[in-house]
């Protein structure tokens, strides 16, 4: 009898053990598959947790969509730490795997991915690796490997493609010092896209060299450019930027340096009249996320600076309308509204990484790690270290507003101006517009008696305002704009 109490004991110590087990399981379950989210929700989600792994963390890095205007088709092309993975999402419910092309060279974290045309440029920041070229016209049936080599790019850790000129920018680039076969390093090469499938060396970045004979920056860890403007993150150095029209005179026209709550200058975006920029921090962990108004390039002005919670990392943020999306690492994607610009609120988000408790940030780097909201279906996609693939659409009403295509902008000019002002109002719908200039804090300090409706442009004399920095703004039932301008 004894035996057996001892065994009867053994066998519900064992049972109970299971049972907390098993609701620990089910918690964590519950937690995984009712991840937090607020006005967004979950399509589909694709991942394997057995590829090969870095830092037993990193399987997933950057990720980009692909559409194909001819056959009105979604795709993805995303990164693990070996291989490029292409996914069909024309329905969203359904994410279907297409192909698995190796990239190049294994256990690497980071890889970066730009659309031009109907080619993907895949390249990585890890080891040995290269350039990888692939042709998208062929899918769903299969990618085309078109191009793979070394010679202007061994690593690389972030690319850039301007569809306008042609270029193709690589940031933090080494290549091949073929006299004795060490890598050598550029903060930015710019490359030719004139053959989209022959990519040719154009220039380098021109860094320049301060007082005491050291380089401004390194290397540039992300760009952003428009117009052969380019919107340079340096890392520690701040962001930079540069006048790229002409390659042999290239020109810094513009910085933004020992700003508040400053850190390791990540990446930037514009918005759509590229009078704002936003940015991240990437490191500290924790830092905000800052827009500041560049509408006179010379003299940037912080507009705000804005979280999704208290220590979370932002990683990359996109422009995208009135909304700042952005991969929030362990905090997943959030939505922000920032048609103003001084007061942004958030407005959605969705919790890849549901394995850290709510505002506990054990790894901060763990997470959502890219972000895409150019999709024409609206849906917006992303990539979890860990968690793997998401195809997300967020509530109506928040980014398919119909407010979303009533455009307006302003553009004024000259600036700096003396003595008149000229005013351009763009519009695609009509409204009751009125304009008034005010000094930088807010203060009237002029009101015009002008109203118009729609597309407008007049002269407003500025003889009678002292010499300085002001801000135009004009007003309507459902929209108001703003632009800074100097008065000299």
């Amino acid at each position: 009898m004894a035996e057996a109490t001892i065994d009867l004991k053994n066998l519900l110590n064992i049972s109970m053990r299971k049972f907390s087990i098993l609701i620990f399981v089910c918690f964590l379950l519950i937690k995984a598959n009712g991840q937090v989210a607020y006005r967004m929700q979950l399509h589909s989600n694709w991942n394997n947790p057995n590829l090969n792994k870095v830092d037993s963390v990193n399987i997933w890095n950057d990720l980009v969509g692909y559409y194909d205007s001819a056959t009105k088709s979604e795709y993805i092309i995303a990164g693990t730490t070996d291989s490029i993975y292409f996914f069909d999402i024309t329905i969203p419910t359904q994410i279907k795997l297409l192909d698995v092309e190796y990239g190049s060279v294994k256990g690497v974290i980071n890889r970066d991915y730009e659309i031009y045309q109907h080619y993907v440029y895949c390249v990585a920041d890890q080891n040995r690796s290269s350039m990888q070229i692939f042709d998208l016209q062929y899918l769903p049936d299969s990618a085309h490997k078109v191009y793979e080599d070394s010679s202007l790019a061994i690593n690389t850790h972030s690319i850039f493609i301007e569809a306008k000129s042609k270029r193709l920018y690589m940031c933090a680039n080494k290549y091949a010092n073929w006299f004795n076969g060490n890598l050598k390093e550029s903060a930015m090469d710019i490359i030719s896209l004139e053959d989209p499938e022959k990519p040719k060396f154009l220039a380098k970045l021109y860094v320049p060299i301060r007082s005491n004979g050291e380089a401004a920056f390194r290397w540039v860890h992300e760009s952003h450019v428009r117009n052969d403007t380019a919107y340079l993150s340096c890392g520690y150095a701040g962001l930079y930027i540069y006048d790229l029209r002409d390659l042999n005179n290239q020109q810094i026209i513009g910085s933004i340096v020992n700003y508040p709550k400053s850190g390791y200058n990540h990446s930037s975006w514009l918005n759509k009249n590229g009078n704002y920029i936003m940015f991240t921090d990437e490191v500290p962990a924790g830092l905000d996320v800052k827009i500041y108004d560049i509408s006179i390039i010379q003299a940037p002005t912080q507009e705000s600076m804005f979280v999704s919670n208290i220590g979370a990392t932002p990683h990359n943020a996109y422009w995208f309308g009135d909304f700042a999306v952005v991969s929030y690492y362990s905090d997943g994607v959030y939505l922000f509204n920032i048609a103003d610009t001084k007061n942004p609120q958030m407005a959605a988000y969705y919790d890849t990484y549901p394995q850290n408790a709510k505002n506990q940030y054990p790894l901060p780097y763990a997470g959502c790690w890219g972000v895409w909201p150019y999709l024409p279906s609206g849906n917006i996609i992303a990539s979890d270290r860990t968690n793997g693939i998401f195809v997300l659409k967020a509530d109506s009403g928040i980014l398919n507003n119909k407010t979303e295509n009533l455009t307006s902008f302003i553009n004024v000019y000259p600036n700096p101006a003396n003595t008149d002002l000229n005013i351009a109002l763009e519009s695609n719908y009509s409204d009751n517009f009125s304009v008034r200039i005010t000094d930088l804090l807010g203060k009237e300090i002029k009101t015009f008696i002008h109203q118009f409706k729609s597309n407008y442009l007049y002269t407003e004399s500025i003889s009678d305002l002292s010499n300085g920095l002001y801000i135009l703004e004009l007003n309507g039932s459902k929209t108001s704009l703003r632009q800074k301008f100097l008065k000299q």
